[in-house]
């Protein structure tokens, strides 16, 4: 029976995967689950196969339970035959996407579960030619139901580790604009009260 590997695995089996090792507590029933997701064979169909031909079908799983985190990141990639490039970079970045990735970002927990999502967040598609067709919010379902079920784990996670080291520092870098931003709006505000209560004072106010 041949199983694959963990590069041919899209993202929808990996998180199958991932779920089926942190809910099933007996290791070989876990390994048989993994073996079905995978190969796409029945749990009865395995359990009826001749013991040695199951050991030898499930070696090689322990890989697969396990993220990868050292493979080569590519910012430019194809799924389903479509062209896309992640935009990482802050200049790059439209506020709907930052806004969008926020939302998928905002409870750690969740983030590995929201990888097709915060993807489809942060890729822009491009034409045979090469353009960008640019970030459009409406269609995010749409690409990330597309990631989901056709994008390669080996290539969505170190993309996605990748950028969320990024969005860390991005998201801090934001917040020091915003508290830098208000801080002068209120000195200003303060300017601005002086000098009405220093017209008031002058008897110099507007006139009814």
């Amino acid at each position: 029976m041949m199983i694959g590997n963990y590069n041919q695995l899209t993202i929808k089996q990996f998180l199958k995967i991932k779920l089926i090792s942190e809910l099933e507590q007996d290791p070989l029933h876990r390994k048989v689950l993994i073996l079905s997701e995978i190969s796409g064979v029945s749990v009865d169909e395995i359990e009826s196969m001749p013991i040695g031909d199951m050991i030898d079908a499930l070696k090689g799983l322990d890989k697969i339970e396990n993220l990868q985190a050292d493979e080569k990141i590519k910012l430019k990639f194809k799924v389903g035959g479509r062209k896309f490039i992640v935009k990482w970079k802050e200049q790059e970045l439209t506020s709907e996407q930052f806004i969008d990735v926020s939302h998928f970002c905002k409870e750690p927990e969740k983030i590995l579960s929201n990888i097709h999502n915060i993807l489809a967040s942060v890729c822009v598609e491009r034409n045979w030619y090469g353009k960008e067709l640019g970030y459009k919010g409406d269609n995010h379902k749409e690409i990330a139901d597309l990631f989901y079920n056709e994008m390669k784990i080996s290539t969505a996670y170190p993309i996605m580790l990748f950028f969320c080291k990024y969005y860390e520092a991005l998201q801090q870098n934001i917040l020091t604009f915003l508290e830098s931003e208000a801080n002068k709006a209120m000195e200003s505000t303060k300017e601005l009260m002086a000098k009405f209560k220093l017209l008031e004072q002058n008897g110099d106010g507007l006139q009814a």
